[in-house]
């Protein structure tokens, strides 16, 4: 019998899909990769400004094309992405440190002010006391100012434990401030609820009598 020549197979193209998928693969590492410049970039609002404003032109020129030039739905859906983008996505402008923020308004110390509710107003949670040798300034969770007591007109205050709503005594404590004009509760509900509201309440003893060992330590 003549012997059977037999042919090396020949290799097989790659499939659209093993191609497709390793493009997105690159893709997504490239997107990876780019994610902490974006980050920081986004950080800076005029460079970021500038960011949404190209990607807006580059969206509209797409949508344009694809209504004049009828290029395809690809077009079409990249360029309202791209629009949704720019007019979406924000800067985020990276958030000053409570340190950094008391070095700024040149503050002694900086307490935990749990939720201020003042006498006529709304809570307001995540409040910090910024103390000053004549004042104490509250902040809330946003940086807003919605307190200020004059150390001068205090005329009393108490750190002890807070009745919840439901009659719970003992897992909240809150330290009380009341001045000439005014009056003011710093309320704390945590592990460390006692801890805070007594170390407030030492900080204020302190200024009062104008020594000053908790800001020194």
């Amino acid at each position: 019998m003549p012997d059977q020549k037999t042919n090396p197979q020949e290799p097989r193209p790659r499939g659209i899909f093993e191609t497709a998928k390793r493009m997105t693969m690159g893709a997504l590492f490239f997107l990876i990769l780019l994610i902490p410049r974006f980050r920081r970039l986004r950080r800076r609002v005029w460079a970021w400004a500038l960011v949404r404003v190209i990607a807006v032109l580059s969206g509209g020129g797409l949508i344009w094309d694809y209504a004049q030039a009828h290029t395809g739905v690809g077009f079409l859906l990249g360029g309202l992405v791209l629009v949704a983008f720019g007019a979406l996505v924000r800067a985020k402008p990276q958030a000053k440190t409570v340190e950094e923020k008391a070095r700024e308004l040149g503050a002694l110390v900086v307490l935990n002010g749990g939720t201020f509710l003042p006498a006529n107003g709304a809570a307001h949670p995540d409040a910090q006391i910024y103390v000053f040798p004549e004042r104490l300034l509250v902040l809330d969770g946003r940086e807003a100012a919605v307190g200020e007591i004059p150390l001068a007109r205090v005329q009393r205050y108490a750190a002890r434990p807070a009745s919840s709503d439901a009659g719970e005594e003992g897992k909240l404590w809150e330290l009380e401030i009341a001045w000439e004009s005014g009056s003011a509760r710093f309320r704390y509900n945590s592990f460390f609820a006692e801890h805070l509201a007594r170390v407030a309440g030492t900080t204020l003893r302190n200024l009062l009598r104008k020594e000053l060992p908790v800001l020194k330590s």
